[in-house]
């Protein structure tokens, strides 16, 4: 019994020193710090997933929601300009694939590369430019979301300094200072 119940303790103290090194709920917000695409918390490198899970914890929910959806449009951005770009190598591709010199055939007709090239590989090319020309702007709007709410958490922190008074007081027991926060 004594054995187990070693184990257990030690298990909960393991526990509770790895959770101290989460950043995501705390009883004091500090500010985070910014450095090009990077985010920092205490000095430390974090990705955005935990920018914005301490944002979740720390600050208001219109900042929150801001740095959420500038992610979405941020993520989504690249997945349509990655998916693009992808098309538009295939559209090269399959081009260059049947412009490869080859001695042609004389019974066969001589406009078969050239219409398979009008037919695949143009539609193909001009739908990774309309993916590429749609990814660009929501990698932009996206990055600016997210830098605009990171900023505005951090001002928003500055504004709720606890400013204490101190005023004299009386009431039924007579005169007393009191300290309000």
């Amino acid at each position: 019994m004594k054995k187990i119940f070693g184990i257990f303790m030690l298990m909960s103290l393991a526990c509770s020193m790895l959770a101290e090194d989460v950043i995501y709920p705390s009883v004091t917000a500090s500010p985070l710090s910014r450095k090009g695409n990077n985010y920092y918390y205490n000095g430390e490198k974090i990705s955005q997933r935990d920018c914005q899970a301490y944002l979740l914890f720390n600050a208001d929910e219109d900042i929150y929601n801001q740095f959420r959806k500038g992610r979405q449009m941020y993520s989504t951005g690249w997945g349509l300009l990655g998916t693009g770009l992808a098309l538009d190598a295939f559209a090269i591709g399959f081009t260059l694939g049947l412009c490869v010199p080859y001695e042609p055939d004389p019974e066969a007709p001589t406009m078969g590369p050239m219409l398979a090239v009008m037919l695949v590989g143009i539609p193909v090319a001009a739908g990774g430019l309309a993916f590429t020309i749609t990814g660009i702007p929501l990698v932009c709007v996206g990055k600016k979301k997210m830098k605009n709410s990171f900023d505005a958490y951090n001002i928003s922190l500055s504004s709720t300094h606890i400013q204490p008074e101190l005023r004299l007081q009386a009431n039924n027991n007579g005169i007393g200072l009191v300290c309000s926060f």
